[in-house]
């Protein structure tokens, strides 16, 4: 598997010194790419505010994917001429525009700027030209064409990087966007954890190798690994997630997904993302789901079975900035799919009834996953913990996994606890050198 072989922004954050990776935050803007008025927008909006910190310059994503640079979408929304911004990009989801833009972006016509894309010799299946994409009419379930997005999303990683550089060439980034990359990617963000130590499920098999339906079973076959997550090695809020297990005896087998298919004789079939949980038995239902994720990339684990609260399976959600871990949650799901929009139960940490020695191994392996991006403030972690073992499992890094509503830290949301957080250690920091 091959990553961006480029290298991470060299600052990171110094446990030891307590510096801050990013310059004061009362001196230098904060470039905020995003979509105007929404959630996260507003969050930081807010907590910067509450922090007594000069307002974000949101740059919308619309207007980079119209062509815009970056520098002169910055000076459009108001970035103080002469200054020399921190750059943090928020999730390009839930904005049918911004999705068509990238898969457009992604197009088999501009063959050029996938330094960032990890696998990125693998062709994507049925590629869209630029003109059908722009054509798209919007499906809110519907998964348009991941593998194309994702390539989009990273060409547009890349010329954000490069604009940056030449705007500001000495402009940090929140999230440096080739980390922001390999997050993304679950291939290979679990490669890199692997690399470094993290504790992660184990891997079926390389993902180049599992091109189909029978390739997956054959590898299953082969470990005697009968249970196994296979992921959509980009998909989010479980969109192309299946958990699946066969029975080595009989080949019965059994996936539960949220993954639901229309599927045509004579043009590609249309996959999408029902929000309903299933199990499914149907071997011609689950091959033809499962040949769809291996088309546009499947990362393929160990099942590790989690612990649970009255037959509830729990995973958690730890946020980690600046070194520390933050908010957090636990959710309890009422299929091994635990994700929050799919009627799993938002609970704290003394509600889960985990014993603290498992949420400090939780917490203690999500902030090891953080240390393996260097150039990167905060992601979202997700752990798990095999009830077998007492075991934490790393199992996913968002990178963007920092919208945690009605959790709190000392009376902060994530934002505000990020922005507090930021400006203390940038006075500490200001404070020692003076000190020095």
């Amino acid at each position: 598997m091959s990553e961006s072989n480029t290298k991470p922004a060299e600052a990171s954050f110094d446990r030891m010194s307590g510096n801050s990776p990013l310059p004061d935050p009362s001196t230098a803007p904060l470039i905020l790419i995003g979509h105007p008025g929404n959630e996260r927008t507003e969050g930081m909006r807010l907590a910067r505010r509450a922090a007594g910190l000069s307002e974000p310059v949101v740059v919308p994503y619309m207007r980079l994917l119209s062509g815009v640079p970056l520098g002169e979408a910055a000076r459009e929304a108001g970035l103080p001429a002469g200054t020399v911004p921190v750059i943090r990009l928020d999730a390009p989801g839930e904005h049918f525009g911004a999705e068509r833009a990238l898969i457009a972006l992604g197009s088999p016509e501009q063959d050029d700027g996938d330094e960032l894309l990890p696998l990125r010799e693998r062709r994507d299946p049925y590629r869209m030209p630029e003109r059908q994409a722009l054509a798209l009419e919007e499906r809110p379930i519907r998964l348009m064409h991941p593998s194309q997005w994702f390539r989009g999303f990273c060409r547009l990683l890349a010329r954000i990087r490069s604009e940056a550089a030449e705007s500001w060439p000495t402009a940090s980034f929140w999230n440096d966007p080739a980390e922001v990359a390999v997050m993304f990617d679950k291939r290979a963000c679990h490669r890199r954890l692997t690399e470094a130590g993290v504790r992660v499920p184990d891997l079926l098999a390389e993902p180049e190798t599992l091109s189909s339906y029978e390739a997956v079973r054959e590898a299953m076959l082969n470990r005697r690994m009968h249970r196994v997550f296979l992921k959509l090695a980009f998909g989010s809020a479980a969109s192309g997630v299946i958990a699946y297990q066969i029975n080595p005896r009989t080949g019965a087998e059994r996936a539960t997904t949220t993954l639901d298919a229309e599927v045509y004789i004579q043009r590609p079939g249309i996959f999408y993302n029902s929000k309903q949980v299933r199990t499914l038995d149907d071997p011609v239902k689950i091959r033809t789901l499962i040949g769809y994720l291996c088309g546009h990339g499947v990362h393929a684990e160990r099942w590790i079975p989690k612990v649970s609260l009255d037959g509830s399976p729990l995973d958690l959600r730890q946020l980690v900035a600046f070194g520390e871990a933050g908010h957090s949650v636990i959710r309890a799901g009422e299929t091994p799919i635990t994700n929050l929009h799919l009627r799993s139960r938002r609970l704290s940490l003394a509600q889960s009834g985990l014993p603290q020695s498992s949420l400090t191994a939780a917490t203690r392996e999500a902030l090891a996953a953080m240390r393996t991006f260097p150039g990167s403030v905060s992601a979202g972690i997700d752990v798990l913990t095999d009830r077998n073992t007492g075991s934490p499992y790393v199992v996913d890094v968002n990178p963007f996994g920092d919208l945690l509503r009605r959790v709190q830290v000392n009376g902060d949301d994530p934002y505000a606890w990020q922005m507090r957080r930021w400006l203390g250690i940038s006075k500490r920091g200001a404070g020692m050198i003076q000190g020095g």
